[in-house]
């Protein structure tokens, strides 16, 4: 018999025995099915999770870096708070130094920007704690915001101060029940006009929405504030076409090391960031979270790898003359073991996609629970190597549940087997 032709007519035997013990077949494919949803429901969640997490940062830029006090990449809990507790903060000043000395050769753009919680009132609406970010002009197009109606400010009212602003539109919402647009709002002790609504981007896990900021001009914010009273005050740099991040950091490092005069071989007092440092670390992190998710989710696959190896023994015994008249009439041993172990592995595959359907319906609920909560902002997904992993565990652990009945099956004597009762 040719290799396809014996393939098939084992595959074709497998399914058949499969049909015709529908309740031993239900039960077996139940601890699969449990297995898997564990397995792969902790996977595509921590999947999902990250997914979501590196989205938020990377919206800050992958071709930007960042100077502040804090560096990035030294997170733990050995993070020496204290040594950089003692920096001084980045100011307006070395950012225009940064920019008359890169901008044209291997910075592209140039921004800063500091921040201020600050109560904002507009007719009888008050909302405290609300984050005002003071932006100088370049950062808009650095950190791609984008306005749903209005506009954004001008170079003219960036540098002249004007009381204008450009709000989040969760903050329009709750401010006014119209059109934002030329409204006043008290920001603090000063009243400024709207001039622009950003689009709606959702809420963030990381906190970094625009739908709950206002921006205001850098000349206005630091007629308002002190940039020194905030810690993460920022210099950023987009870097030029065709220069990586590592030479713009070293550049950027040289320049700032000259600006505030810091000695050859002392340590410099600032951080220059950039947004790998953290999805990396992100990533990482999840990486062992999965790891943990895979392992408490395997013993319920263990269960079930032990449910479908025990019903497949008690197959085999209550098929055992009728393995013996098949071998009898020359069916040859590896039939036999194919047949028993292509059953146990449609059965396992077969659970393992219902578990599969039961977390897409699972995360279809869960999304509709989040986009209300939280307008869309975390998205939970099913990717495609979310399924092909839960496929392949579940013919992996077929195998593995078939594979010892399976071989007992082959092993039988015809003239006994054909015996039993």
């Amino acid at each position: 018999m040719k290799p396809g032709i014996f393939l098939l007519e084992t595959a074709k035997y497998s399914l058949g025995s499969i049909r015709q013990n529908k309740l031993r077949s239900v039960l077996s494919v139940l601890g699969i099915t449990i297995g898997i949803y564990c397995i792969i429901a902790v996977y595509a969640l921590v999947h999902s999770m990250e997914i979501n997490i590196n989205r938020q940062f990377t919206k800050f830029g992958t071709d930007v870096v960042f100077v502040q006090k804090w560096p990035w990449d030294q997170w733990g809990s050995n993070y020496p708070w204290w040594k950089f507790l003692g920096r001084p903060v980045s100011s307006p000043t070395e950012a225009q130094f940064i920019e008359d000395k890169m901008v044209g050769k291997m910075a592209e753009k140039v921004a800063y920007i500091f921040s201020n919680d600050e109560k904002i009132q507009a007719n009888a609406t008050i909302l405290s704690g609300t984050t005002v970010q003071c932006i100088s002009e370049n950062f808009a197009e650095i950190q791609d915001i984008r306005v749903e109606t209005g506009r954004l400010f001008t170079a003219q009212e960036i540098n002249s101060g004007e009381p204008v602003a450009v709000i989040g539109s969760t903050i329009a919402r709750e401010l006014f029940s119209g059109r934002a647009i030329g409204q006043k709002i008290r920001i603090g002790s000063r009243i400024c006009s709207v001039i622009g609504v950003i689009e709606l981007e959702g809420s963030s896990i990381i906190n970094n929405s625009k739908d709950d900021q206002v921006f205001i001009p850098l000349t206005l914010g630091l007629n308002m504030y002190s940039y020194r009273d905030n810690e993460d005050a920022q210099i950023l740099i987009k870097a030029a076409k065709g220069v990586t991040l590592d030479d713009l950091t070293v550049e950027v490092d040289l320049l700032l090391r000259q600006y505030r005069k810091i000695k050859p071989g002392k340590e410099s007092n600032f951080a220059v960031n950039r947004m790998t440092m953290i999805t990396s670390a992100v990533s990482e992190l999840f990486s062992q979270i999965q790891k943990i998710g895979v392992v408490i989710g395997g013993f319920a696959m263990l269960v079930g790898c032990f449910g479908v190896a025990n019903i497949m023994f008690v197959s085999v015994k209550e098929r055992t003359k009728e393995i013996g008249i098949q071998k009898a009439l020359g069916a040859p041993s590896i039939f036999i073991q194919l047949q028993f172990l292509l059953e146990a592995v449609w059965l396992c595959i077969l659970g393992g996609l219902i578990g599969m359907l039961l977390v897409w319906l699972t995360f279809i609920g869960l999304n509709a629970v989040l986009k209300t909560m939280m307008d869309g902002g975390v998205t939970l997904i099913l990717s495609p190597s979310d399924t092909y992993l839960g496929l392949w565990v579940s013919a992996a652990v077929g195998v593995l549940a078939g594979f010892i009945p399976a071989t007992r099956a082959a092993r039988l004597n015809p003239v006994e087997a054909m015996r039993a009762k």
